[in-house]
């Protein structure tokens, strides 16, 4: 298969994941029960809370300093997300009958705590720098291997 092909094939597949989640959502927030038993986040910025705080290397953007938190409940204080406070996962998560997106997953696994939480709640691989370009895809497999 050629990559145009794939890449059609992709696109294809996102759209009908987008179209099952807006049609989760949309059907949660009629209810304000769980739709679904756990949420698994992948992406990049827009949706890391905190994976690439743990992530080795000087060149991994991290979002640990306060101002990345200051509208987040619990005051201005680092919280390894990339946004000021809820960030798009938080918001369908919530819609989805979460309080929040799920913990990021180097934190889960450096407590030993992965297993339960993936089971009960899910976990988020989001990690910021990630992408589909050669540039940027030298992050995920830091997730990945560990």
């Amino acid at each position: 298969m050629g990559y145009a092909a794939m890449k059609g094939s992709l696109m294809v597949l996102i759209g009908i994941l987008a179209v099952a989640l807006a049609s989760a959502v949309a059907a949660a927030g009629t209810t304000g029960e769980r739709v679904v038993p756990a949420v698994f986040v992948l992406g990049d910025s827009t949706l890391d809370v905190g994976n690439n705080n743990h992530l080795p290397g000087k060149g991994v953007p991290r979002a640990n300093v306060p101002f990345y938190g200051i509208d987040f409940p619990g005051g201005p204080k680092a919280t390894g997300r990339f946004s000021n406070g809820y960030n798009v996962a938080d918001f369908i998560a919530k819609n989805l009958g979460f309080e929040r997106s799920p913990v990021a997953y180097l934190v889960l696994k450096s407590r030993n705590y992965l297993i339960p939480s993936a089971l009960t709640r899910g976990v988020s691989y989001a990690s910021a720098g990630a992408g589909i370009l050669d540039s940027t895809i030298e992050f995920v497999p830091c997730l990945i291997d560990l």
